[in-house]
């Protein structure tokens, strides 16, 4: 399944009043409680956001095939890889999926952050847990007040087959020619087109580092990350 994501990182500046509940106090050298500063203004909100995007070029933070890099006309909005916009997400292929809300494309994150607050969850969280809702060990223990696609969380749990049939046809849409080369964002840095596989071989030798560039530690502030990646359905087995 391809899947295709625009992301804004927006979610601190719409979050004072979670921001407030969770704030620790520290003591002053007397033992006093004294409470951390509340930073407000947009310039250190954009900086947390920028924290959060560099906290994503860690290997250890993005799951394996999503990648992500800062949007042409937006330092603060990022444009990586699944099919949904973060806002935080939506879904505009109709996808089949328990959690995904077929009217809006909305996808719920109830069950997995009942407590969403900053600097406790970081889209980091959001992007494991997505790929994770694709797998066995979550579909089987979403509970249906937390799904928006009743249809889609009756039928995985009562009628397998039909589950499988629905889904697979929208990863089979997701993955065909239209979907993949017809639908670019002329503002995207990575624009897809067809590529024979001697064309990509051709370009993997290109740009394949050099010797003292894999000599470097996997973690580096050089390194840079696309704008949009593919998901196949082997890849969330």
């Amino acid at each position: 399944m391809s899947i295709e994501t625009k992301t804004s990182f927006a979610r601190t500046t719409g979050s004072g009043s979670n921001r407030e509940e969770n704030i620790d106090d520290e003591r002053s050298p007397d033992g006093e409680n004294k409470p951390k500063p509340q930073f407000r203004d947009e310039c250190f909100r954009k900086m947390d956001l920028m924290i959060e995007f560099t906290n994503l070029r860690n290997p250890n933070h993005c799951p394996n095939g999503v990648y992500v890099m800062p949007s042409a006309d937006n330092f603060h909005k990022r444009p990586p890889a699944v099919k949904f916009i973060f806002n935080l997400i939506n879904n505009n292929d109709g996808l089949f999926h328990p959690l995904v809300d077929p009217n809006t494309g909305s996808f719920s994150l109830s069950q997995q952050f009942k407590d969403w607050a900053p600097h406790k969850y970081y889209i980091f969280h959001v992007l494991h847990y997505i790929k994770k809702s694709f797998k066995k060990g979550v579909l089987d223990n979403l509970l249906e007040k937390h799904c928006p696609n009743k249809q889609a969380f009756t039928a995985y749990h009562n009628e397998p087959r039909k589950f499988a049939v629905l889904a697979k046809q929208c990863a089979d849409l997701s993955i065909s020619q239209t979907v993949l080369y017809d639908n670019n964002i002329e503002a995207n840095p990575i624009q897809f087109s067809i590529l024979p596989d001697e064309k990509l071989e051709e370009l993997k030798e290109f740009i394949k580092p050099s010797t003292p560039e894999r000599e470097r530690p996997p973690y580096s502030s050089r390194r840079t990350y696309s704008a949009s990646s593919t998901i196949t359905p082997s890849s969330l087995t």
